[in-house]
């Protein structure tokens, strides 16, 4: 009696065992997806601090140039009357001399604007290209976290 009660109990037994075998597993996938949300969340929160920070290192760049430009803009318009002066002293000579030797002042202040429209420009891709790179490198860095 013994053998067949035990016969019997046997796929009862097998049964309970699976469902707690299919509880354990799933319970384990909840956990696991659980676990992947939680590092999806940390990476867009990180992509997303990336993409602010770069925004803000370019509103901050922009500002700067704008004061470099005004900046520029008082110095030429500083200068002006220094050109202006330089080129009323030489007008009865500059017959004899040529256009660029008779306003030096005045040569110095066009060479000295067309440098600084450059740099502004330069400065301006190169403060653009900064910060993406930047920002790249942070989104890539907060993928690569384990």
């Amino acid at each position: 009696m013994t053998r067949s009660s035990h016969l019997i109990d046997a796929p009862q037994s097998a049964r309970a065992d699976l469902s707690d075998y299919k509880a354990t597993a799933a319970e384990s996938a909840r956990l696991a997806e659980r676990a992947e949300r939680v590092k999806e969340e940390r990476w867009n929160a990180d992509q997303r601090k990336a993409l602010d920070d770069a925004a803000s290192q370019t509103r901050t760049a922009l500002a700067d140039i704008g004061d470099a430009r005004a900046a520029g803009d008082r110095l030429r318009l500083h200068a002006q009357p220094y050109a202006a002066a330089s080129a009323a002293s030489g007008r009865a000579s500059a017959l004899e001399r040529s256009a660029a030797a008779a306003d030096p002042i005045g040569v110095l202040a066009d060479v000295l604007g067309r440098c600084s429209q450059r740099i502004e420009i330069l400065a301006g891709h190169a403060d653009r290209s900064r910060i993406a790179g930047l920002a790249c490198e942070r989104s890539y860095d907060a993928l690569a976290k384990p």
